[in-house]
């Protein structure tokens, strides 16, 4: 029941798009628990299913309107439409050409539990004159407002990922790409369904389906441009030009422009289609990586390596020097635990100070608006002025706090920096012991030989445990059974 719902209000208030939550606001429930208020109102009513809320866009037309105005309008216009009978979430968007507004409200009253109806007319009876009465009182174009649900726009396409999805378009781009690569009609015919599409002939007319889809859609349906005669026109002059280009053609010098494009994720359409072209056999796989299998082999070789380098580095050449060089690691961190706690004890007598300036950036960019003219955020600008007046009072000034501020943060990220390479030096040095404890050369005198041979063991086992040992002289090995 909700995810429809949370989905709509993360798309909404999606903080690259709102300023990071700044043009964000909320109509007879509160931004941030506006979608437990609204489940809490549906299960109150009893009328948890079906359609769950309505999503209005108002779209205002290019660099006509500041996003600070376009919120003080959707404002109003959910006061007058809206009145006290249904919880409202709203944001504007500025990341695009055309600055405009999302409102999602919930699809039960929360005052008489009457669900909401959006009967054929309204939008031109009753949306649309607020629209364009607001937007005389600003000295605004009348503006166009979308009418739809928060089901239908977010069933099958994530808009947060991927923008608005509009099928003619996609169609569209599929249809002039396949006529660019087709000999005939037929030919485009088997290249639309390779991409897809589901085709139908029915009295001489064609029809097509997109994937997922459930109604065939007629070409003409698409543009007015795509019969019959006309896609098999464009073939052809197609042919011939590429018939013409290969008797004409020169050798020539082609200029190559630096103009790289950005990487462009593929749409759930363009997956589905790849996905189905590897099942057909249309595209080849590529081989599977075999490194896998030399995964541990390359990350033991990588910490023995940095191992060895980190002795010849500190010309370390007994564990009793790397013992003393770990005992020197963990005095470094006591000292540089005591300097942290030493900047702690100098910041402590200014921390309300840096309380206040906290305040006063939380709400700078707010106050902003409200300076330029914007009384929406009236709020934010007397908190502002509140934190900003007590900062005086206390004896400093804005510039010398902010000053304090970096000089104590730049410190405390020097401290913990020193520590973190520390710590790595650490486990470093730890790893090296460990590897020395598992595995410990000893030697031993084997009766009637005078030279020690060497012994690979733990040396771990308690008293009374027989073990083998591999005993190596020269190029020989020999398993002998010893008892201590």
């Amino acid at each position: 029941m909700a995810m429809h719902l949370a989905n709509a209000i993360s798309y909404i208030t999606d903080e690259e798009k709102t300023q990071n939550g700044v043009l964000v606001g909320s109509h007879n429930c509160n931004a941030d628990t506006a979608l437990q208020e609204m489940l809490a109102t549906k299960r109150k009513f009893g009328k948890i299913d079906k359609r769950q809320g309505y999503h209005f866009i108002i779209s205002f037309k290019k660099q006509e309107v500041r996003p600070e105005t376009a919120m003080e309008i959707t404002q109003k216009f959910m006061e007058r439409y809206f009145g006290d009978d249904f919880q409202c979430l709203y944001a504007t968007h500025d990341n695009t050409e055309h600055v405009h507004s999302h409102i999602l409200f919930n699809s039960v009253s929360w005052r008489t539990g009457k669900k909401y109806r959006y009967e054929k007319g309204d939008w031109a009876r009753e949306i649309q004159p607020i629209v364009n009465e607001l937007c005389k009182e600003y000295g605004l174009s009348i503006q166009d407002i979308a009418v739809g649900t928060e089901e239908k726009t977010l069933k099958k396409w994530d808009k947060t990922k991927q923008g608005i999805f509009r099928w003619n378009h996609q169609i569209s781009l599929d249809v002039e790409d396949s006529i660019s690569f087709a000999n005939s009609y037929d030919n485009f015919l088997k290249l639309m369904e390779l991409k897809g599409y589901e085709i139908k002939k029915k009295n001489g007319e064609t029809f097509l389906k997109p994937m997922g889809e459930k109604k065939f859609l007629h070409l003409t349906d698409i543009s007015a441009c795509y019969t019959k005669e006309v896609i098999e026109n464009q073939i052809e002059k197609g042919i011939q030009r590429e018939t013409s280009r290969s008797k004409n053609r020169t050798p020539r010098i082609i200029g190559c422009r630096k103009n790289y494009r950005k990487y462009i994720p593929l749409t759930s359409y363009q997956k589905a289609f790849l996905k189905k072209m590897y099942r057909t056999g249309q595209l080849k796989r590529k081989p599977y990586s075999q490194m896998w299998r030399y995964k541990e082999e390359a990350a033991r070789f990588e910490k023995l390596q940095s191992q060895y380098l980190y002795l010849c580095r500190h010309n370390i050449r007994s564990a009793g020097e790397l013992e003393k060089r770990k005992r020197n690691l963990a005095i470094r961190m006591d000292d540089l635990d005591e300097a942290r706690h030493q900047i702690y004890k100098k910041r402590y007598p200014h921390k309300p100070a840096l309380a206040l300036l906290k305040i006063i950036e939380e709400n700078e960019i707010r106050a902003s608006y409200y300076r330029e003219g914007s009384t929406f955020y009236a709020p934010n600008y007397e908190k502002w002025k509140e934190a900003a007046e007590a900062i005086v009072q206390k004896g400093y000034t804005l510039g010398q706090i902010s000053e304090m501020k970096e000089s104590f943060q730049a410190e405390l990220a020097s401290v913990a920096k020193a520590k973190r390479e520390l710590k790595k030096e650490d486990n470093l040095v730890n790893g090296i012991l460990s590897e020395r404890s598992r595995v410990r050369v000893v030697e031993i005198a084997v009766p009637g030989i005078e030279a020690p041979y060497k012994v690979q063991g733990n040396g771990k086992e308690p008293d009374g445990i027989r073990k083998d040992i591999s005993v190596r002289k020269g190029g020989g090995a020999k398993k002998l059974n010893q008892s201590r």
